[in-house]
């Protein structure tokens, strides 16, 4: 955010080094590791303006959308490798993230400062090929993550909505990758959506730490879960309110409304699964792919709206 149960590399012992011998991986499986492939699912928002805008069926705007999702896609793994390089000796110490290549011993700071350089170039050089709009979005999104990893994420509020400035800045890339409008319906319904995701997986770690165990970050003991419930009621309300105006005021035809309740069942089932499912402390896109009502859930959405959008040559208004 996330049935869910994956397997996952053997953890050392804290304040141990990790073992060697067991569980080594290659350097290029150790690299593409932390570059946290599974996390990519989230830079499928770069094709919400492909699929919104009907050009979803002209390969001439699908290519260059797939490239800058591509690119994103690099540019985020990039900036995992120096995170972990930087957290590396915090991350030994911590039970959940022991067993990252860097904090196990698999991959050396060094090679990992390397390959996120190279990883960042070949993303924005990806991103220029397209267009120079498309590269001034992807960087601002890797000043974002760099305010975000040194300073945003911790103060209050602020890191949850960096998050979600992120998916906002992912959704704007994929508008001006094709050439199109960028609706503000699509950037003000993707950035409630992502508050509201990025708020449940804070409440699935204020509920994991108990009030017992000491946060890593310091910015985790001012949220407590009836803040968060708090902040979650309000916003999950507003992003259900928003995408139903979206579909009878912003969308080209009414036929929209048949998404809405797609988009409703989506945040029932990632409320349930906060209250019921042991809370959500992975990642929005870990989640998606860990739950199977809530993964089937997206896909019909993006399946019903693309057949409507598709059929009708709906073009969501810009305005």
């Amino acid at each position: 955010m996330p049935v869910l149960d994956t397997e996952s590399p053997a953890e050392p012992r804290l304040g141990s080094p990790p073992d060697s011998a067991q569980g080594r991986r290659s350097l290029p499986l150790a690299i593409l590791e932390t570059m946290r492939p599974k996390q990519w699912s989230k830079n499928a928002f770069v094709l919400a303006g492909l699929l919104f805008s009907g050009e979803v069926v002209h390969l001439d705007a699908v290519l260059p959308a797939l490239v800058v999702a591509f690119a994103f896609c690099l540019v985020s793994g990039a900036t995992y490798l120096l995170n972990d390089a930087v957290d590396a000796e915090a991350d030994r110490h911590n039970p959940r993230t022991a067993s990252r290549p860097i904090a196990r011993g698999d991959l050396s700071r060094g090679l990992a400062i390397v390959a996120a350089t190279l990883a960042a170039l070949a993303g924005a050089a990806l991103a220029a090929a397209i267009n120079w709009e498309s590269l001034v979005v992807l960087l601002g999104y890797v000043v974002l993550q760099i305010a975000y990893s040194n300073w945003l994420k911790h103060v209050l509020f602020v890191d949850v909505m960096a998050i979600a400035g992120g998916f906002v800045l992912r959704a704007l890339a994929g508008g001006v990758a094709i050439g199109v409008p960028v609706s503000s319906w699509l950037l003000l319904c993707t950035g409630l959506l992502a508050l509201f995701l990025g708020l449940t997986k804070r409440r699935g770690e204020a509920v994991a730490l108990g009030g017992t165990t000491q946060p890593k970050r310091a910015v985790l003991e001012s949220y407590s879960v009836g803040l968060l419930d708090e902040l979650i009621a309000v916003v999950t309300p507003s992003t259900v309110v928003a995408y139903a105006l979206y579909a009878v005021t912003g969308a080209a035809t009414d036929l929209m409304l048949l998404t809405v309740p797609f988009v409703m069942y989506g945040i029932f089932r990632v409320l349930f699964l906060i209250h019921h499912g042991g809370g959500v402390t992975d990642e929005p896109a870990v989640v998606v792919w860990r739950d199977r009502p809530l993964l089937l859930c997206v896909l019909m959405w993006a399946i019903c709206a693309g057949i409507i959008v598709a059929a009708t040559g709906a073009v969501p208004d810009p305005a």
